[in-house]
C-alpha cells in the first residue's frame, strides 16, 4: 500500500500546473483532478491516470480520503473552492492570489483559522537566492523589484480568463507583484504601508486588465520599495526581464536578468556569483516542500495570513492607480 499523500488537483489548465505536475505525479498519489476543459484533462491523463473530472465539486467526495488538495482554480473561483475544502477539513496548497481581492482571501483565512485547516501558499521567492540575499543585507533602506513577462497573449491558449478582470481581479500586478510585496513585508515587518501606484493598458487594450503597474511602497519610517511588473516582454525563449536591487545596513545588492548576484559591502568590497533566480526551479522547490508537509501543517512555508497581508497591499495599489492618490494601509 502506498504511503504517499493522497492528493487532488483543482485546475490543471493553470499556467503554473506545468511546474507542479511532475512532482505531484512522483511524490503523491493524485487520486482525483479537475478542469472545466476536457482537453486539459486529457493532457495529464498519462501522468495522473483516469481520475479526471470536469466539475471540481466531484473532488469533495469523502470516499477519496484526501490528505490534501492543490487549488489552481480561476481567481474568481478560488474562494469558493478553498472554503469547500476547508469545510471538509482538507489541507490546502494554494496558488496565489487566492481570490479576487483581500476580502475574499480574508474569508479563507478566517475559515481556515476556525477549522484549524493548514494552508501552504505558493510564495516561491521565499525559497530562492533573492530572499537569502535580502536577509543577508540586514535592515533594508530601499529596494527595487522590476519583473516583466509577457506578452499578454501568452495566456490565451492556457488560461484566457487571466486577461478578464471579472475572472482574474486584475492583470500583471495581482499575478506577479505578490511575490515582491511578500519579500518586502518579510524584510521590513511593516504593519503600515503607504502605496502610490500607476497602471498602464497600452499593450492590453484588447483586454480589461493592466499590462504594467508601478507601485511605491513606503513604511512610516521611510523605508521604501518600488515594485514594477508587467506583460511587456515579447514571446521569446528568455521568457522574462528582471532586475532587483536593495540597499541595507550591510551593503548593496544587485540581481540581473542573467542571474548575476552582486553584493557590495559597506566597506566597498564587491563579490559576484551566478545563481538561478527564475520561477521554474523555485516552483519545483515549493511544491516538493508542500507535498512533503501536507500531513504536518506545511511547516516553514508561507501561509494564508501571509497571503492576506500581501493582498491588502495589492488592493491598495489598484485603488491608488484608479484615483491617482496615495493609499495608506494598516495591515491586519
Amino acid at each position: 500500500m502506498s504511503t504517499k499523500p493522497r492528493m487532488a488537483v483543482v485546475g490543471t489548465s493553470h499556467w503554473h500546473h506545468k511546474f507542479y505536475r511532475e512532482t505531484l505525479a512522483r511524490d503523491a498519489d493524485v487520486v482525483a483532478y479537475s478542469d472545466p476543459s476536457q482537453a486539459k484533462i486529457d493532457e495529464v491523463r498519462e501522468l495522473y491516470g483516469d481520475t479526471g473530472h470536469l466539475d471540481w465539486h466531484d473532488l469533495l467526495d469523502g470516499k477519496l480520503n484526501l490528505d490534501g488538495v492543490i487549488i489552481l482554480a480561476r481567481h474568481d473561483q478560488m474562494k469558493d473552492v478553498a472554503l469547500a475544502f476547508i469545510d471538509k477539513g482538507v489541507p490546502i496548497i494554494l496558488e496565489k492570489p487566492g481570490g479576487l481581492n483581500a476580502d475574499e482571501v480574508g474569508e479563507i483565512r478566517a475559515a481556515a483559522e476556525v477549522k484549524s485547516v493548514p494552508i501552504g501558499v505558493a510564495f516561491i521567492q521565499r525559497a530562492g537566492h533573492t530572499k537569502k540575499q535580502l536577509d543577508a543585507l540586514g535592515a533594508i533602506d530601499y529596494a527595487t523589484f522590476l519583473f516583466h513577462s509577457g506578452p499578454p497573449e501568452r495566456y490565451i491558449n492556457q488560461s484566457p480568463w487571466a486577461l478578464e478582470h471579472k475572472h482574474a481581479g486584475g492583470g500583471a500586478f495581482i499575478n506577479l507583484a505578490v511575490h515582491y510585496i511578500d519579500l518586502f513585508l518579510e524584510a521590513t515587518g511593516a504593519t503600515t504601508l503607504t502605496v502610490q501606484a500607476q497602471a498602464q493598458y497600452r499593450l492590453s487594450s484588447a483586454y480589461d486588465v493592466e499590462d504594467r503597474l508601478t507601485a511605491l511602497l513606503t513604511t512610516p519610517e521611510g523605508v521604501s520599495a518600488v515594485v514594477e511588473v508587467g506583460y511587456a516582454f515579447p514571446s521569446s525563449p528568455e521568457i522574462r526581464y528582471l532586475s532587483y536591487s536593495a540597499r541595507g545596513e550591510n551593503g548593496y545588492l544587485e540581481i540581473s536578468g542573467t542571474c548575476n548576484i552582486k553584493v557590495t559591502k559597506t566597506t566597498g568590497e564587491s563579490t559576484t556569483v551566478n545563481e538561478n533566480v527564475d520561477a521554474g526551479p523555485l516552483t519545483t522547490i515549493f511544491i516538493e516542500s508542500a507535498v512533503a508537509g501536507v500531513r504536518s501543517g506545511f511547516d516553514g512555508l508561507a501561509g494564508i495570513a501571509d497571503l492576506h497581508r500581501t493582498m491588502q497591499i495589492v488592493d491598495a495599489a489598484y485603488a491608488s492607480a484608479k484615483t491617482g492618490e496615495a493609499v495608506t494601509v494598516k495591515i491586519s
